[in-house]
C-alpha cells in the first residue's frame, strides 16, 4: 500500500467552503505517482505507457481548507494488461472522507493498443495489495 500526505489548499475549496468534488480526483491522481513509477520510472511523458479506463469516487464527509489528509492507495485486481487501483482518504482524526477506484491499463500510444504487463511489473504491483485497516467498502 502506498501512503501520501496532502494539505488542502485554499484553491481546492469551493464557495461553500469545502473541498470541491472534482478535487478528490486530483488527490487520487497525485497519490498514484509512485504507482506510475512502476511503469515509467522517470515519469517521462514521451514514454508514457498507462491510461485511465475508468474512475469513481464516493464522498463520505466534507473536508475544508488547511486540513491534513492521508491518501491510501492499493492494488485490488490484476489482469493481463489492466489493473484496479483502490484509494481512500482519511483526515487527521482518522475519519474516512472519500473512497475511490480507478481501472488503469498498460497502453502503447503508438499502436493504440493495450500492452500486457511484464512479470516484473506484476510482482511490484503485488507488493501493494494490502488495504488500510477498517477502510469502508465502495458504495454499490
Amino acid at each position: 500500500m502506498y501512503r501520501n500526505e496532502i494539505s488542502v489548499r485554499f484553491n481546492d475549496c469551493d464557495a461553500l467552503g469545502h473541498v470541491n468534488n472534482a478535487t478528490y480526483y486530483t488527490y487520487f491522481e497525485e497519490a498514484r505517482t509512485e504507482l506510475f513509477r512502476v511503469f515509467n520510472p522517470s515519469l517521462d511523458i514521451h514514454a508514457w505507457n498507462l491510461i485511465v479506463a475508468s474512475t469513481r469516487c464516493d464522498f463520505l464527509q466534507e473536508t475544508t481548507y488547511a486540513e491534513k489528509l492521508t491518501v491510501y492507495t492499493w492494488i485490488s485486481r490484476l489482469g493481463s494488461s489492466s489493473f484496479d487501483v483502490e484509494q481512500a482518504i482519511a483526515n487527521e482524526q482518522g475519519e474516512w472522507v472519500a473512497r475511490g477506484k480507478a481501472a488503469l491499463l498498460g497502453y502503447d500510444f503508438t499502436t493504440k493498443k493495450a500492452v500486457k504487463m511484464s512479470d516484473d511489473i506484476r510482482q511490484k504491483l503485488l507488493e501493494h495489495q494490502d488495504a488500510p485497516a477498517n477502510v469502508p467498502a465502495l458504495r454499490e
